[in-house]
């Protein structure tokens, strides 16, 4: 008998890398959580029986239902200016740090926001969304020397950013939020 496809254990262990890559396209980590839920159903619908090949197909349709959000809501946000209703933009963090590591999460995060949004978006695809180059390529229709290149100079960015606070934020024993702290030599960041 064939083995059925865990629908609620491949949502347990992708979601989180997801909703992580929205929020970096996104207003608020609510926005991000819808956007990966509507990835999901897309996904479900097209591949009912289920394919964990298919997961890379995932962050495809989280990209585009989130840039469809986006632009969207940069409409309504304009409409609502011209008509003098003002609405709060939620500013969750983009990282679920654990206790007492909320100080080096808003400062990782605000290093990931000063960067350029192709390699923020690069950057969070492979180091959180654990896609390959290949991957990242084809899913935004890009050659894999320019994200290869957008991941490499996201992450001297990085570097040249939060290398001097490392030691000050983490002290020895410490472990960071985020594996962005340890940086991969060159022949490692390609991988």
């Amino acid at each position: 008998m064939e083995a059925t496809f865990d629908w609620k254990q491949t949502f347990n262990q992708v979601a989180p890398q997801l909703v992580l890559y929205a929020r970096q396209l996104v207003a608020s980590k609510s926005d991000a959580e819808d956007v990966v839920q509507m990835a999901f159903v897309r996904w479900w619908r097209r591949f009912p029986d289920g394919d964990a090949a298919h997961i890379p197909l995932l962050y495809a349709a989280v990209r585009t239902i989130a840039l469809d959000q986006r632009r969207s809501d940069t409409r309504r946000v304009n409409r609502e200016a011209k008509s003098d209703i003002a609405l709060p933009h939620e500013n969750a963090p983009a990282f679920d740090p654990q206790p007492g590591q909320q100080e080096v999460a808003d400062i990782v995060e605000k290093a990931l926001q000063d960067l350029p949004g192709q390699q923020r978006e690069v950057v969070t695809l492979k180091l959180w969304g654990s896609l390959t180059f290949n991957e990242i390529a084809a899913m935004t229709g890009e050659s894999i020397n320019t994200v290869a290149g957008r991941y490499r100079y996201a992450l001297l960015t990085l570097h040249r950013k939060l290398a001097p606070l490392k030691e000050d934020l983490l002290g020895e024993s410490s472990p960071s939020p985020v594996n962005i702290l340890s940086f991969p030599t060159s022949k490692e960041a390609l991988s």
